[in-house]
């Protein structure tokens, strides 16, 4: 059966030295990562080459700031500049959070490339309102829309499938329930529609709570395949 969705392994490091030795142990299995950039101490744009040029599969270039729930702690001017620059540079995708000024100053061409972020870490807000974000962002005609928000309890990972159904024809849709409590989202979204799966590296400390490895998220649909043909 064709998957129908990519599983991106998520790369970080407090250093560029640890980064870089991380992307190469991960490009060895997987088919697509997320470079998060945000996670290197003091990463500047004289870097950019360095991880680009190390890149061998489709790649997500972010740099979150620590205001949207990232961890890059530079200037607001020093973002934006990197984050322009990651465009020019050639990654697959850039990831840029909903409302960051720079949106405003992407041509046509990189939006083409670009995966417009929405991120709510301290709750998951009512359906209606995610339904209102979800229109605000398909106005800015990004390559695919994702959406985060933090999961409390279950009547929160029904408003996010609801709002997973909401996916257009040809749309690109990554819906995510974050912390513990979303980790089901995490391994059934992706067979729902949700067109990206991100996974963290064996034995690093979680960048985002609830995110599975690979292994384990093949292995937890798998186990939810079977489930489901048994009941049928």
């Amino acid at each position: 059966m064709t998957r129908e969705f990519e599983i991106c392994t998520v790369v970080q490091g407090e250093d560029l030295t640890t980064f870089v030795q991380n992307l190469k142990k991960v490009q060895k299995s997987a088919a697509m990562v997320e470079l998060r950039a945000d996670s290197i101490h003091d990463f500047n744009i004289d870097d950019l080459p360095i991880l680009k040029g190390l890149v061998k599969v489709p790649s997500i270039f972010t740099l979150r700031h620590k205001k949207e729930g990232g961890l890059f702690t530079g200037t607001p001017a020093k973002q934006r500049q990197i984050l322009h620059a990651a465009f020019s540079s050639g990654f697959t995708y850039v990831d840029i959070s909903y409302r960051n000024p720079v949106l405003k100053e992407l041509s046509v061409k990189d939006k083409k490339r670009l995966i417009l972020s929405y991120h709510e870490h301290q709750e998951t807000p009512d359906i209606y309102d995610l339904l209102d974000t979800l229109d605000e962002m398909r106005l800015l005609k990004p390559a695919i829309i994702k959406i985060a928000t933090f999961v409390d309890d279950q009547e929160d990972i029904v408003t996010l499938a609801v709002l997973l159904k909401q996916k257009e024809e040809d749309e690109k849709l990554v819906v995510i329930g974050m912390g513990k409590k979303g980790e089901i989202t995490r391994f059934t979204f992706p067979t729902l529609g949700s067109c990206i799966a991100y996974v963290t590296m064996k034995g690093e400390k979680n960048i985002a709570p609830g995110m599975l490895t690979e292994a384990d998220l093949l292995k937890k649909i798998a186990s939810r395949n079977k489930q489901v043909s048994r009941s049928k």
